[in-house]
């Protein structure tokens, strides 16, 4: 049911935006053949020009059905279903365009902030800094405050009929802990997802300073994940800010002989003004180089190639 919704909203959304101007034109196809429709789409949805070539520039399709699960009060396995279809079909993709995904990652905490709404524990707690705390402090304080509440206000039922209270009691932790798991999994296709996104990321070596911006806006809309309680773990955020760093260093590597000497220059000196949050988080590793060392290692070995290249020392 819930993949029949995801593939209906497609197909509002693709009569709009097609791909191609030959790829939809059953788009006006009536109700009655709707399913002859549907079929359709999953195989355009399969080909991989959609996946090799539409999806790594383009997400508004993800953040298009992300907000229809939001508006229409889809419950979570939508949201869940939604960011697997995508993460997997972004597995077959060669890259993706770094300003696509931050297109994405701007949106990502509006979009998604709804399922992170905790509507059953809001019943029991209402210290708003506990939404911040870890699932363990939170859940423990949520069926704290459940049971007080349950027997301070029904104390007469407990006594009359113990064994349907305690029924009810169980019900309720179980319900909570059913929504906290929710969230739990949400967060962890999401950072899949992301994972998988940055490790195929792609700049244009012409737009050289640019290439670093993009990278730094990026780290910060991940760190905004963490603000809007969508990553709950710092440990998520590190692992993240590692992927996003080691294919923007790949990238330094595999371009560096098409960088002016401005650029690596350029890099040097933001990173000894610390202005990027992807140096600013704590190292969870200390035994292994820290970030910050392994950029300024890879742009020192970059530029050590740019001089042999320029001096005839390299071919």
């Amino acid at each position: 049911m819930i993949h029949y919704i995801i593939v209906l909203f497609i197909i509002h959304v693709l009569s709009i935006h097609s791909i191609n101007a030959d790829s939809f034109q059953a788009k006006n196809m009536s109700l009655a053949h709707q399913d002859d429709f549907i079929t359709l789409l999953q195989q355009q949805l399969r080909m991989p020009h959609y996946k090799k070539e539409v999806l790594p520039n383009d997400f508004s399709y993800v953040s298009q059905l992300i907000t229809f699960g939001t508006t229409s009060n889809q419950p979570p396995i939508y949201l869940r279903s939604v960011i697997k279809m995508f993460s997997n079909m972004l597995k077959s993709s060669h890259y993706v365009n770094a300003y696509a995904l931050s297109s994405l990652l701007e949106q990502l905490p509006t979009i998604v902030n709804p399922y992170f709404s905790y509507p059953l524990t809001t019943r029991f707690i209402t210290n708003s800094a506990l939404y911040d705390s870890s699932f363990t402090d939170r859940f423990a304080a949520t069926v704290h405050s459940a049971l007080y509440i349950k027997f301070s206000t029904e104390y007469e039922s407990f006594r009359q009929n113990p064994d349907l209270f305690l029924h009810n009691i169980s019900a309720d932790i179980v319900s909570l802990a059913h929504e906290e798991m929710e969230y739990v999994q949400i967060r962890n296709d999401l950072i899949r997802f992301c994972d998988i996104a940055l490790s195929k990321l792609i700049w244009n070596p012409h737009d050289q300073e640019k290439t670093w911006e993009i990278t730094k806006k990026i780290a910060v809309q991940l760190a905004r994940l963490v603000e809007h309680n969508i990553l709950d773990d710092s440990n998520d955020l590190d692992d993240l800010y590692w992927t996003l760093l080691n294919r923007y260093c790949y990238f330094l590597e595999i371009a560096a002989l098409d960088m002016p000497e401005s650029f690596y220059k350029a890099l040097k000196f933001d990173m000894s003004s610390n202005s990027s949050v992807l140096f600013a988080l704590p190292e969870q590793d200390f035994i292994i180089e820290s970030k910050l060392s392994y950029m300024q290692r890879i742009i020192m070995e970059s530029e050590v190639r740019v001089y042999g290249f320029q001096h005839g020392l390299l071919r």
